[in-house]
């Protein structure tokens, strides 16, 4: 599917409120690093990487409707969007295994009016006094797209039915349930391991760190979005605000339209959970700290 549909554990509850663990954890990044690697999918090689992880989600395993493995005989799971996309691969480092992928599809330099694939789908059904299409800086926009977690690090049974693993109140650093029936995912006593699973919130954090990097490195300023209004709601508890530009639409699924600017989440991050803010921007390395 090309819009990404989210589903996060939350660092807050459904009611706004900050979850203290997270806030008062002084080693919540060092975990991060600890487990995982955000690596740029710059060869061939790693794109393939991304393109057979993409294809076990979604056609295989089919969590994403309309994506069937007959399509896709050389096992790879690509799009015409992919030429003018930025891909990366999240690396969880125990294992030295893909955890995760995401690409965000850039503007066309020689051709700005070229549609995004949620412009193409839904641009319809865009709601014309929130978003005036003529009104966007077409070279400064960019859609997050492909966001995928493998499965063994999508979480529980119920996370597992989305791509990117995410269902209310999960939290896991590393693979769940068999990560202790595994010698190279012990780190320590099993006390200490829950300690890890309640402090880090979830592997999706790294695809966003990947998200943040590359709209830096190319100067993107708005971001789309396609994502169901639970997960949405589930960003918000990151501290990352989207604001919905179309009504719920058939997109390989249900989902919504959001259009999101660079410099808002960045603030509302910063205001709302400083620690994920760190984490993102990598501690002001990557984007100037809000004021």
């Amino acid at each position: 599917m090309i819009c990404c549909r989210s589903a996060y554990c939350s660092p807050m509850g459904l009611g706004g409120q900050m979850n203290p663990r997270l806030d008062a954890e002084p080693s919540f990044i060092d975990l991060f690093n600890k487990y995982f690697e955000v690596v740029p999918a710059d060869s061939p090689k790693k794109k393939l990487e991304c393109y057979r992880l993409r294809y076990q989600v979604y056609c295989k395993e089919g969590v994403i409707r309309g994506f069937y493995p007959e399509n896709y005989p050389n096992g790879l799971e690509y799009d015409q969007y992919d030429e003018r996309s930025v891909h990366s691969l999240l690396m969880h480092k125990p294992t030295k295994s893909v955890a995760g992928t995401v690409r965000v599809v850039l503007p066309d330099q020689n051709k700005p009016e070229a549609q995004f694939p949620l412009e193409k789908f839904g641009s319809h059904s865009f709601y014309a006094d929130v978003i005036p299409l003529e009104s966007l800086p077409r070279l400064r926009l960019g859609e997050v797209s492909r966001l995928i977690l493998a499965s063994k690090f999508r979480g529980r049974q119920d996370e597992n039915q989305f791509p990117y693993g995410m269902a209310e109140n999960s939290e896991y650093p590393f693979p769940p349930d068999r990560r202790r029936k595994s010698s190279s995912l012990k780190t320590g006593s099993d006390d200490q391991r829950r300690a890890q699973q309640r402090t880090f919130p979830h592997a999706i954090l790294g695809l966003l760190v990947a998200v943040v990097q590359i709209s830096v490195q190319y100067n993107l300023n708005y971001l789309y979005v396609g994502i169901e209004p639970v997960c949405a709601r589930l960003l918000r508890t990151f501290g990352i605000h989207f604001t919905p530009i179309s009504p719920i639409i058939d997109y390989y699924g249900p989902c919504r339209g959001y259009l999101g600017s660079i410099p808002d989440i960045s603030k509302n991050i910063y205001l709302t959970n400083p620690q994920v803010w760190n984490l993102l921007f990598k501690n002001s390395a990557l984007y100037p700290r809000p004021t």
